[in-house]
């Protein structure tokens, strides 16, 4: 039972993982989109529709989001295959994770 398990683990966890990736990315983009949308208009006819803090509030977002999932991976993978390593990564990722929401609610308070 534990071989399937850690089996099951090897393909589960990259696929999890790789949504993360896919998330951020995302995240990335749309926030790329938003800033360049945002100079374009205020380059060409000087309106300003989307301010710096709802751009950043939007990539962080998706952060915060692609993390969780990086987090559900490493949670799968260190419960299956324990290792200090894997420990490691996790508290890593809680923490960024962590920080990210901190300071994510705080601009969203602003």
């Amino acid at each position: 039972m534990y071989e399937f398990l850690v089996q099951v683990a090897g393909y589960v966890v990259p696929v999890i993982e790789g949504c993360g990736i896919a998330i951020v990315l995302w995240g990335v983009v749309d926030g790329l989109q938003r800033l360049l949308r945002r100079i374009w208009l205020s380059a060409t006819n000087g309106e300003v529709l989307t301010e710096y803090s709802e751009i950043l509030l939007a990539i962080g977002e998706k952060m915060v989001l692609g993390l969780e999932f990086f987090l559900a991976g490493d949670i799968i993978q260190t419960i299956v295959v324990p290792s200090w390593e894997s420990l490691g990564i996790l508290a890593g990722i809680v923490g960024i994770r962590t920080v990210i929401v901190y300071f994510l609610e705080w601009e969203m308070k602003k």
